[in-house]
């Protein structure tokens, strides 16, 4: 892996080594966020109601995220982009007052779907097929790393309590997202795939180019390998909310867990993680996927069960949570991560991508919202909810020809 690291070059290299400019000040602030908005008097359906928002927003912006990455190219798309949908939102959260400062910035927080596809065109694109897994692989642990500076979050938080301190934060990632944004526009080249898409869009209006979405739809659903990755992904985006939005709230205010020592879990998450990627992934390899994708899952469904029955020790409960969602995150979201690029035919990869998210986040939409309503009837319905997505994820693994190991070796 460190063999890996020093051997990247051009835009992998920038993508990976810029990411701690954005992975530190988002893990500073990422534990509070509920936590924030509970304290600005939001309901937990209003919580509900920003992410579905979020979800609303990204679905849009998917639609038109393949057309204007191919039009503008990787590099002005993500740079663009990335100032619209981080560096605006940071400011709005600074200074957020009540429930609709947190719609506006949602709203703004779609458009990192553009910048999303366009940063990951980016960072594969002129990459080897061999090096995918490292690749992702690193960007997990880059921003793993970023998280041990969560305990100045948890410093501040004691110093100064939670709605200043986290106006502080936003404002500090602000400038450090911003420079990031700023040094890989500068640094990194556009790909040569998107020179060529670029040349085939120029003169070409963005109607015109997403009038061939049908056809690129068409391709998705008549691949089992990406209709399999884009079932993953809306599965675990579904969790995802879950997790972000109501931890925090379950264990502060049901467990009643110190609010400061949010800060410490994504520590110890972090820990796991980078145990698993450094001295475990490379030894799993020669199982495939799906063996360890579905041990992962098996994973996320027994931390969801202690978290709930594990309340009458608290603090236990949350640690035991989070090492064993580590374990799972770290057998999983580095192969889901993969099969979307190996599987995406690299010509299309923008529009595909564009596809295959609007979809994930179109559907996504109600679950924010419903997550939501299951927290305001009783905190630990979300985590019910999460259980049934894993499980119903399990059988699909389990059942997908698409992850058995002659397909993933064809496709490497």
């Amino acid at each position: 892996m460190l063999q890996m690291l020093s051997g990247l070059k051009g835009n992998p290299k920038y993508c990976v080594y810029t990411e701690a400019l954005w992975g530190i000040p988002y893990n500073l602030y990422a534990p509070f966020i509920a936590v924030y908005m509970s304290a600005l008097l939001l309901t937990d359906s209003q919580i509900g109601i920003v992410a579905s928002i979020t979800m609303f927003s990204r679905a849009v912006f998917a639609i038109l995220s393949g057309a204007l990455t191919d039009k503008l190219g990787r590099r002005m798309s993500t740079f663009i982009c990335d100032i619209l949908s981080w560096s605006v939102p940071c400011i709005l959260w600074t200074f957020a007052q009540n429930f609709w400062w947190f719609v506006i910035a949602a709203a703004f927080c779609g458009i990192l779907q553009i910048s999303d596809i366009a940063w990951n065109c980016l960072l594969v694109e002129d990459a080897e097929k061999s090096q995918m897994v490292a690749i992702y692989s690193w960007i997990h642990i880059t921003g793993q790393l970023a998280v041990f500076f969560a305990p100045l979050s948890a410093i501040i938080v004691d110093e100064l309590t939670i709605i200043p301190a986290m106006r502080i934060l936003y404002a500090f990632a602000f400038v450090s997202m911003t420079a990031k944004f700023i040094i890989l526009f500068k640094y990194c080249t556009e790909t040569e795939i998107g020179e060529k898409r670029m040349k085939e869009t120029a003169g070409v209006s963005i109607a015109a180019i997403m009038s061939g979405y049908g056809e690129v739809a068409k391709k998705v659903l008549h691949s089992r390998e990406m209709m399999i990755s884009l079932t993953l992904s809306l599965l675990f985006n579904i969790t995802l909310m879950v997790r972000q939005n109501f931890f925090g709230l379950y264990t502060t205010q049901n467990l009643m867990i110190q609010q400061s020592w949010l800060a410490y879990f994504p520590i110890i998450r972090s820990i796991i993680v980078l145990l698993f990627l450094f001295f475990i992934q490379n030894k799993l390899e020669r199982f495939g996927y799906k063996g360890p994708m579905l041990i992962g899952v098996l994973l996320y469904v027994a931390s969801h069960l202690f978290l709930i029955f594990g309340a009458g020790v608290p603090l236990v409960s949350a640690v035991v949570y989070t090492i064993m969602e580590a374990c799972a995150h770290a057998l999983v979201m580095p192969r889901t991560d993969s099969i979307k690029a190996l599987f995406i035919d690299e010509n299309e990869r923008a529009r595909i991508n564009s596809v295959m998210n609007m979809v994930v986040f179109g559907v996504s939409i109600p679950f924010g919202y419903f997550t939501g309503y299951l927290s305001d009837a009783n905190r630990i319905y979300p985590f019910v909810f999460g259980i049934i997505v894993f499980v119903c994820t399990f059988v699909i693994i389990a059942k997908s020809k698409s992850l058995s190991r002659k397909n993933m070796e064809q496709a490497v």
